[in-house]
């Protein structure tokens, strides 16, 4: 990348850029139609601290908060603006600025819910597993993750086109076997998405869906 780290070209070049892209977008956010907080309540979970990695403005964290009595919530973002705007709308969410790479700030297994949203897709892959073991430590034994990133039939590496000064790349593929093959995770739900019209889809269009999967840690159920 011209020697320019991929998780540096996103902060610079990325993290506001794609906060102010997609504005108009997130301010027509309705939790009725979030998949994620969905499935939450199908599963009659009840989460005391939820995190989301790539929260944006804190707008599902906000909707998560108020559907669940007494949910502290808590949102990692690279974008200062959004979460300064997110500060003005939601000051129930706890923002921090940074990326997933580094959740110093939280404590062992203190996470009853980890939320990881279109982040998976743009993470440097020399830090790929860094940000895949500091989720595995902040989410306790018995929790949740949800996984929201593009699907794809096959691991496909792609220009990012939203960055035009140098080459950034996007990674496609099912990050749910990355937790599955621990055989510490397993699947819960799995459901493929068209990613223009927010619809369930069971096109042959790959280019144009994505998936939302929900995963449960279990450091022993596969140990017999």
């Amino acid at each position: 990348m011209n020697k320019i780290k991929q998780k540096e070209a996103f902060i610079d070049y990325e993290a506001d850029a794609w906060f102010n892209r997609n504005k108009s977008v997130l301010l027509n956010y309705t939790k009725e139609r979030d998949r994620v907080l969905s499935l939450i309540k199908e599963y009659k979970l009840a989460p005391k601290n939820v995190l989301e990695i790539g929260c944006s403005a804190g707008y599902r964290l906000n909707a998560i908060k108020t559907s669940f009595e007494g949910c502290s919530v808590f949102g990692i973002e690279p974008s200062k603006e959004a979460i300064n705007y997110g500060k003005q709308q939601y000051p129930g969410v706890n923002f921090i600025n940074g990326t997933a790479d580094d959740l110093s700030s939280m404590e062992d297994e203190s996470m009853d819910v980890v939320v990881v949203g279109f982040v998976f897709y743009v993470i440097d892959r020399n830090i790929f597993f860094k940000v895949v073991a500091e989720i595995d430590r902040v989410l306790k034994n018995g929790g949740i993750l949800i996984i929201v990133d593009f699907f794809s039939e096959t691991a496909l590496k792609n220009v990012y086109q939203h960055i035009k000064d140098f080459s950034a790349f996007s990674f496609k593929q099912n990050y749910d076997e990355v937790f599955t093959a621990s055989k510490l995770y397993y699947l819960l739900d799995k459901s493929t998405w068209n990613h223009s019209e927010k619809v369930l889809d069971a096109t042959d269009n790959y280019y144009d869906k994505y998936s939302v999967t929900l995963l449960k840690k279990d450091i022993s159920a596969s140990y017999k």
